[in-house]
């Protein structure tokens, strides 16, 4: 019996335990379940207050200019019969109206090419190959080491003008040689250029002898030919 007691009281204890552990659970359910309507019901207030404000700045103010153009018609129509009632007294005033006939005192539609001559000109910057981008970011290093040496400013123009000066004094320059020299200018030089003295003494610098050779063909002439 003390026995069959305590087991009673240890299944107790253990129903006890495994109650509050249940009721715990429902608890963090329930809390769990508040916690999530609760954010569905401010991911929906959130939904209906953008709504709300892209129909006040947006959609009612576009809606409203639409129907006042719509609406407007008989205006836009009586403007274009003024428009056509000044272009007919124009044209009775002056006989004729075409596109190339102007007044400049009137009008002058190249006033401003004539003031300016930057007038609706457009400025390209240079084309910056992205392939290349190593070698422009080299360029601008050693560009800016050049005017921080020199204490002037120098534009990518001049700069590879002075490179190509730099890389010009480190040889000694031959005349009348393709040294330095680039694919136009070769092909502006004269036919005749071949013939050149520089050409020709250019030429007797090469010794070359075509009939030389290394191996002895006395022997094979004295090898008799078997008879067929």
């Amino acid at each position: 019996q003390p026995l069959s007691f305590m087991e009673a009281l240890a299944e107790e204890d253990t129903e006890a335990a495994i109650q509050s552990i249940l009721y715990r659970e429902n608890y963090v359910i329930k809390e769990l379940d508040k916690s999530l309507q609760h954010h569905d019901f401010l991911k929906a207030r959130r939904k209906e207050m953008l709504h709300k404000r892209w129909v006040d700045h947006v959609a009612h103010p576009l809606q409203k200019k639409i129907i006042e153009k719509v609406g407007s018609y008989k205006k836009i129509k009586k403007r274009r019969q003024e428009e056509l009632d000044g272009f007919l007294k124009h044209v009775n005033k002056k006989g004729n109206v075409f596109i190339e006939h102007y007044d400049p005192k009137e009008y002058d539609p190249f006033y401003m090419s004539k003031e300016d001559p930057n007038f609706l000109k457009v400025t390209i910057p240079p084309f910056r190959d992205p392939l290349k981008k190593a070698q422009y970011d080299k360029d601008d290093e050693k560009r800016t080491l050049l005017q921080c040496e020199t204490g002037k400013i120098y534009t990518m123009k001049e700069f590879k003008e002075i490179e190509k000066a730099k890389l010009h004094s480190r040889f000694p320059r031959i005349s009348n040689s393709r040294h330095f020299m680039t694919p136009n200018e070769w092909l502006k030089l004269p036919t005749t250029y071949i013939e050149s003295e520089f050409c020709k003494r250019s030429r007797l610098k090469v010794k070359m002898n075509f009939n030389d050779c290394s191996f002895d063909m006395k022997p094979l002439t004295r090898v008799p030919h078997p008879v067929e």
